[in-house]
């Protein structure tokens, strides 16, 4: 039972994790639809995806295991 709970746990702060940058690439994107995107706006964007995927990748494997 505790397991599960810490599952559950992860789950949620995996989630907020990609809320939060799922809302910053929003962000930078409406940004950049007005004002360009510079070479560092860019890079931040695609940091943002690469953690996004990875972490997606992680809930999914927690998931599969429980």
């Amino acid at each position: 039972m505790q397991q599960q709970s810490e599952t559950l746990v992860t789950i949620h702060r995996l989630k907020e994790e990609i809320d939060k940058l799922t809302a910053q690439q929003d962000e930078a994107l409406k940004t950049a639809t007005y004002l360009g995107m510079t070479t560092d706006e860019a890079k931040d964007y695609e940091d943002w995806r690469t953690l996004i995927l990875k972490l997606v990748s992680e809930m999914a494997m927690i998931e599969k295991s429980h």
